[in-house]
């Protein structure tokens, strides 16, 4: 089972876990109760799919807020991940959700707009200057923040060193519009693809088109600029610059690029292994650089958020521990023991992430640039309710542009009329 949804999107695959709990992973309390005057107060602790990989950590974190928190005891509980949103829907409904939750941003949203979680301007505003600025806006929704932003990924090229020299280039692209550019020439001097895209979502935010308005109530895409991008992809896809494959989800961009299909690939330095185990070769011809960017010179960022149950008995401290785990103490623990990047600037600094900067392995290095990349990183979903189903009805019409060959400009315009009807 995957351990960790991205949005995102994307977005996200940290690594494989198993989900089955045990020990203190598996008991259940009732979440929010009151205890008898004078015993320990007891908060509940919901994760995503953790236990029992990481019972050792979590059980160790839990361990060091007891002892420095004489008189709060934590109760955790790992819940599977195809389980967690009819978990945390239902127990909102109930007002049973544990006291501190595990949340991807979609989830959190959802429970955002019920009421369900905890305004954490109010709790732990005193540790927001300690996040990456981008990376705290995770948990905002209509203005006000709901969560600490937990662990999290974004993604850098893996390029193949040798295809980009018998096109003729010595770098890997920078940009988006560089990298279609090369992709053309690679095309046509190698017969692989240069860039690959199936979905439009990211694409838009990351060239500065706002997917809604200000006021959370309607769309904002369907702009002349949205119109040109749609243009241009359509035209792109007509020159066979893109593979029905990749649009089709009948191909993997690990695979094709281990079969030198394709000559970059944007994905999180966590994942370039995959590529190494399908093809030593291809990855010793391989190096890393940093994300494309678009207009906007942001990269997308998939985060895991800690929220607290509005419901709570014990906010105070169910807001300390969501700061204990969040802090970066604990997130560089939890950093050296799998692939992942921490939310805390202090955490990003230390030299487990910047010791891979002159690395000659693609892994370490792109480790180093993901990390550094974290100044420009931000959330990019929209801090509305329904966002998965919104990402949906975008990419569906994109799609449709590319496949179909669907007038842009009445995809455009299906694509506001379905957002602005999940909006309602």
């Amino acid at each position: 089972m995957k351990w960790l949804a991205l949005i995102f999107a994307v977005i996200l695959v940290f690594t494989t876990a198993c989900s089955k709990p045990n020990g203190n992973a598996g008991g259940s309390a009732s979440p929010g109760a009151e205890q008898p005057a004078g015993s320990a107060k007891e908060i509940t602790f919901w994760t995503i799919a953790l236990s029992p990989t990481f019972d050792d950590y979590i059980n160790g974190v839990i361990k060091d807020f007891e002892g420095k928190n004489p008189g709060v005891k934590v109760k955790w509980q790992d819940i599977p991940f195809d389980a967690i949103e009819q978990k945390t829907l239902t127990s909102a409904a109930s007002g049973s959700l544990a006291d501190v939750l595990n949340l991807n941003t979609d989830y959190l949203k959802k429970l955002a707009a019920l009421g369900a979680v905890a305004n954490m301007d109010e709790l732990a505003g005193d540790v927001k200057k300690d996040y990456f600025e981008g990376v705290w806006s995770a948990g905002e929704f209509q203005g006000v923040s709901y969560a600490l932003p937990w662990y999290l990924s974004n993604s850098v090229q893996l390029y193949n060193k040798e295809l980009l020299k018998k096109a003729g280039f010595d770098a890997p692209p920078t940009t988006e519009e560089e990298s279609w550019a090369m992709s053309k020439v690679i095309k046509e001097k190698t017969g692989s693809y240069g860039n690959t895209i199936k979905d439009i979502h990211l694409y838009l935010p990351q060239n500065g088109i706002k997917i809604v308005s200000d006021d959370f109530k309607q769309a904002a895409f369907n702009t002349p600029q949205t119109l040109e991008i749609f243009k241009k992809f359509q035209q792109r896809y007509k020159d066979k610059l893109i593979p029905d494959e990749i649009m089709l989800n009948q191909a993997k961009p690990q695979e094709w690029y281990a079969q030198e299909k394709i000559a970059f690939w944007g994905t999180g330095p966590q994942l370039f292994r995959q590529v190494k185990d399908l093809s030593p070769q291809v990855y010793a011809k391989s190096d890393a650089a940093p994300a494309l960017v678009g207009s906007s010179g942001k990269v997308n960022v998939a985060i895991m958020n800690i929220a607290v149950s509005n419901k709570s008995k014990h906010k105070k401290e169910a807001a300390d521990f969501a700061k204990f785990i969040t802090s970066g103490e604990n997130q560089l623990k939890f950093a050296q023991i799998v692939a992942i990047l921490p939310s805390v600037k202090k955490a990003a600094e230390d030299p487990f992430f910047t010791k891979g900067k002159d690395s000659a392995d693609p892994a370490e290095k792109g480790l180093y640039l993901a990390a550094k990349q974290l100044e420009s990183s931000e959330n990019m979903f929209p801090p509305v309710e329904n966002i998965s189903k919104i990402n949906k009805a975008i990419n569906d019409e994109f799609h449709k542009v590319m496949l179909e060959n669907k007038d842009p400009a009445k995809a455009l315009s299906d694509a506001e009329a379905a957002v602005n009807k999940l909006l309602k």
